[in-house]
């Protein structure tokens, strides 16, 4: 009878050494694609776009140029929520930009899985930031008007919604180029070894 206990409490004890083997890897995966999430906007606010080019997927490089806009210019971050499967990574990120760094821009920082480092995927995170910005901006909008229709004269409520027009435009412009297919350099012709000269 102790010898069967001895062999159940080995069994038990294998069990959960392999369940919390599981766990950590979920969470060293976890902690992983966050910490490249961070990185890359931490390079990206610090203009280091040879250290975000680094952290992006190479299929998403040339995209990197429209996070260094002077109209999508962040002041700082936040990322939130991670959510994985199926090889991708969304990290729920805030940006904070505007003068004085209040407006924010909800976005998802999408990361994939290559040769098991994660790298983020800049087009589907810029397409996460448009949808984002422009409920931030109808947001920001609805502000101002409860703000104005509490006795703010129509010059401002003009100004706003040129401002309102304005980020519409930019959005809409980003979106654009979103969905742009990458330029692909034109291929050098080769010469012809066997070719002799005239």
């Amino acid at each position: 009878m102790c010898t069967h206990f001895y062999s159940f409490g080995r069994l038990f004890l294998l069990s959960l050494v392999c369940l919390l083997g599981l766990t950590a890897c979920n969470s060293s995966t976890e902690q992983d694609a966050r910490q490249v999430a961070n990185q890359f906007w931490e390079a990206v606010l610090k203009d280091d776009m040879e250290t975000a080019k680094v952290l992006a997927t190479w299929d998403s490089t040339q995209y990197l140029g429209l996070l260094h806009n002077k109209k999508l210019s962040a002041k700082r971050f936040e990322t939130g929520e991670l959510k994985i499967e199926n090889g991708l990574a969304e990290v729920a990120t805030v940006l904070y930009s505007g003068d004085k760094g209040d407006l924010q821009v909800p976005l998802r920082t999408v990361l994939s899985l290559h040769e098991n480092k994660w790298r983020v995927d800049v087009q589907k995170t810029l397409g996460s930031m448009v949808s984002g910005a422009m409920g931030a901006v109808v947001d920001q909008l609805n502000n101002f008007m409860q703000e104005s229709l509490k006795g703010l004269d129509s010059n401002l409520s003009e100004s706003i919604d040129k401002l309102g027009k304005s980020l519409e435009d930019s959005m809409n412009q980003l979106q654009q180029e979103l969905s742009k297919p990458p330029v692909k350099p034109t291929p050098v012709p080769q010469s012809d070894p066997a070719a002799q000269p005239i």
